[in-house]
Parts: structure tokens; C-alpha cells; sequence
């Protein structure tokens, strides 16, 4: 008798904000495992807001998730079987496992990457960190803004996945770090992080600390949220500023996008560079990137945030908070903690 496994898929395009009810859980038999095929059972999956544009049926750097199709995402997996030469039974795989339990992939190649994890490392680092999250921060903060000393860098996210790893490099690069987050909290914890100060975005007078902030203005941006944050920041920036554009969260429950900041003329009279980018297009640095992070991680230089939370029905409700009452640093749901213990 074939294995049976357990999917959340999608069963309705979200209209505005994503809801538990866009989603429904079901049960699955697994096709035959046939020739070059290997059977998995996830261990991870990781919760990111990018998910929700996935949702969407619209353009974007991945196709849309099809309707009552499993729910796109990435996750740590074990082989549980395998009649392919390049994955034994054991191994440890990182991809787009999607919401569901088991698995069968028909002719894995090289969008699932083994891993050799280190035994001074949780696993779920691999999830955050030490996979997409943290090669985010460094293609960001490294490669695009390279802040120096006497930099002001200004972060905002600053609590979340990819924010606090951020906050954390620039900080170690000698810059000055004003982090953004919500609520004190987790503007606590950028504090601890590193950040000089830190600007709670729920306060009445957000603005007005934003100018107390920087008062020799912004020199690098790391651009996670978009929204009335960023049109004030854009005001604040010096000329020839830099900005790395990560992730407009603030529009992505929005029934339609955000046209933009009022102020955008401003990128031209200040001569500001400005680039947006992906993770995707930077996984040919993935196993450099990783072996530093995993560097600064062991040596304590680094601190990695994690909200681990056990049980794979959690998923939709966890994706749905993520948005508004979000855990700090990487959302990172553990289907079987007795398993992998």
C-alpha cells in the first residue's frame, strides 16, 4: 500500500488579507516510487511574507501557486526512500518542499540542495541564517549597500528574518544602525542586536523620531516594509544614497499595489541608487555566503533569531499572524520534533 501524506493547498486567491479560509488541508496517497525518483518527509517549513505574492494570480519572479495545488514554500526534508544514485536514504535536502507532508519528487536536480549540517548548529538554521534569509541580508547589506564607518544605515523590518540579520552586518561594518520595528518589544531586541537606535513604527510620533534619528540624514537603506516609512525615510536620505530594495510588505495584503512613494522625484534630485533585487539570483554565492554566516554564528559574532513553533496544522494561522502580530526573526514551522531530536 502507497504511503499517504497530509497537503495544505490552496483552495481560494486571497482578496486583500490573506485568511485561513483561502487555504484547505487534505489527504494525499503518494504516486509509486519510480526510477531516478526519491520519497521525502519534511522536517521544516519555513514561514516568509514572499509566499503571499505567490498567492496572487499576477506576474512576478515565480508563476502564480495554482488553485488546489499544495502551498509554495521552502522547508528542510529527510530522503525516507530512494532509486536515485546522487540522494541516499538520510540525506538531508533543502527546496521548495511546499505545505505538505510527504512527498515524492520524480527527477530531483539541482533545485534541491543536500546539506552537510554541523552538529554545533540546529538544523533550523538552514531555514534562516544559514540559507535564503541570510544570504538575503548579505546579498543586501554586502553586496549592494556596502556601508562603511560614518555611514548612517537605516534598516527597516528590523526585527524580522531577513531585518535582524541585516541590522547585525551593518552593525559589524561600522556603521551607524537605525533599525525600524514594531512595537517595544521588538525594538528591544534590535537594540540588543546592535542597532544605535531604534524607531518604533506604532508610535504617533514615528516621524518625528525618524528626524531625531538621523539628523546628518540616511547614507544606505535596507528596504524590507515600504509604505509611509519609506516615503519619510526617502526625505531623510543624502545625496547620492543607496538603497537595496528587499521586500515591500506593507502592500502585500493590499487588493491593489501601492503606486509608490509621493516623493519618488526625490531619487532623481538626490541621485539616489536604487536596486531591487531577489535571492534567486544570487544562489551561486549560497554555499560562500553560508560557510561565513556559519563563521560568525560558532564564534558568537552573530546571533541567529528564530520563532520555532511544532506542528504542521499551525501553518496557515502562522502565516496569516505573520502579517500583523508576527513573531520576531525567522517563523520556521517543526512538523515532527520528536523525530530529529
Amino acid at each position: 500500500m502507497n504511503a499517504s501524506s497530509q497537503q495544505i493547498v490552496l483552495a481560494q486567491r486571497p482578496h486583500g488579507n490573506v485568511s485561513s479560509k483561502d487555504f484547505r488541508l487534505e489527504d494525499v496517497v503518494l504516486p509509486d516510487l519510480e526510477a531516478g525518483g526519491i520519497e521525502m518527509e519534511t522536517l521544516f517549513i519555513s514561514i516568509d511574507p514572499a509566499i503571499r505574492g505567490w498567492l496572487d494570480d499576477r506576474p512576478s519572479y515565480l508563476p502564480p501557486v495554482a488553485l488546489g495545488a499544495p502551498v509554495r514554500a521552502l522547508g528542510l526534508a529527510r530522503v525516507t526512500a530512494s532509486l536515485n544514485s546522487d540522494f541516499a536514504v538520510g540525506d538531508i535536502v533543502r527546496g521548495f518542499v511546499g505545505w505538505q507532508q510527504r512527498q515524492i519528487v520524480s527527477s530531483p536536480g539541482g533545485e534541491w540542495d543536500r546539506l552537510t549540517p554541523r552538529e554545533d548548529i540546529p538544523l533550523g538554521h538552514y531555514l534562516g541564517v544559514l540559507g535564503m534569509t541570510g544570504l538575503t541580508a548579505w546579498a543586501g547589506m554586502c553586496d549592494i549597500l556596502r556601508p562603511t564607518p560614518g555611514h548612517t544605515v537605516l534598516i527597516s523590518g528590523a526585527s524580522g528574518a531577513v531585518g535582524s540579520v541585516a541590522v547585525q552586518l551593518a552593525k559589524q561594518s561600522g556603521a551607524r544602525v537605525v533599525g525600524v520595528a514594531g512595537g517595544a518589544e521588538k525594538c528591544a531586541m534590535v537594540a540588543r542586536l546592535g542597532a544605535d537606535v531604534v524607531i518604533d513604527r506604532k508610535s504617533r510620533d514615528w516621524e518625528d523620531h525618524l528626524k531625531a534619528a538621523t539628523p546628518d540624514g540616511i547614507d544606505r537603506v535596507f528596504e524590507n516594509s515600504g509604505g509611509p516609512m519609506f516615503e519619510a525615510t526617502i526625505s531623510r536620505l543624502n545625496n547620492h544614497a543607496h538603497i537595496a530594495l528587499c521586500g515591500l510588505i506593507d502592500g502585500y495584503n493590499l487588493t491593489e499595489r501601492p503606486s509608490g512613494p509621493a516623493n519618488f522625484g526625490q531619487l532623481l534630485t538626490k541621485r539616489i541608487v536604487t536596486q531591487g533585487f531577489v535571492v534567486l539570483d544570487y544562489m551561486d554565492r549560497a554555499a560562500e555566503v553560508e560557510a561565513k554566516l556559519g563563521a560568525l554564528i560558532s564564534s558568537g559574532q552573530l546571533e541567529a533569531v528564530q520563532s520555532v513553533l511544532p506542528g504542521f496544522e499551525q501553518l496557515p494561522a502562522a502565516f496569516v499572524d505573520s502579517f500583523s502580530n508576527g513573531r520576531p526573526g525567522k517563523i520556521i514551522i517543526e512538523l515532527d520534533p520528536i523525530a530529529h531530536s
